[in-house]
């Protein structure tokens, strides 16, 4: 919005996992700008032939979110194999949350049984997102920037979490009509 009332452009968003989008890019060979939550989503998107330049935008790493106020009492990846919590994860195949999901709970000895726990697999960290603000699920791992996004959302930190930072990229395609329009 920000950048249409500065400039006299429409911009359209397209929400996907990054693994959809990647795809959907890769058949249509149309836009101007891909933010991925992993750079391996570019590198594919580089090999492919898709973008002209990437550039990075943030930081971000992995946390439990959970409801404001964490009335599960979630404290760390142990108190997502109770029974009476509900957890949701990222698809490892379709959104960078749960392809890093999956990578971190592997080194902890955690997957097997955490996937295993969980009632749904989800295709982008928004849609985690949303189930925790509505109350279908206790608990999913989620970016802290996601989480920051929501007031009805809380953090919680875990220590094998935080130091898996991932740097968020945006790429410029080489189907941008408009380059220097899409760098501003």
């Amino acid at each position: 919005r920000e950048y249409e009332g500065r400039y006299p452009v429409e911009i359209q968003l397209h929400y996907q996992g990054s693994g959809t989008l990647l795809s959907s890019l890769t058949g249509t060979r149309t836009g101007d700008l891909i933010l991925a939550a992993d750079q391996s989503y570019l590198d594919l998107a580089r090999e492919k032939d898709l973008v002209a330049e990437v550039l990075p935008l943030a930081r971000m790493h992995p946390v439990i979110g959970v409801a404001k106020g964490n009335p599960k009492h979630i404290r760390g990846l142990d108190d997502l194999l109770r029974k009476e919590v509900r957890v949701a994860l990222g698809s490892p195949e379709a959104a960078s949350i749960g392809k890093q999901t999956e990578k971190l709970l592997t080194k902890t000895g955690h997957w097997a049984r955490v996937k295993e726990a969980a009632v749904v697999f989800k295709p982008t960290v928004t849609d985690l997102a949303n189930d925790l603000k509505i109350g279908s699920v206790d608990a999913a791992v989620v970016w802290d920037a996601t989480a920051n996004q929501y007031p009805e959302i809380e953090a919680v930190h875990v220590p094998a979490f935080d130091k898996a930072t991932k740097d968020v990229l945006i790429g410029v395609l080489k189907s941008c009509k408009q380059p220097m329009a899409a760098l501003r």
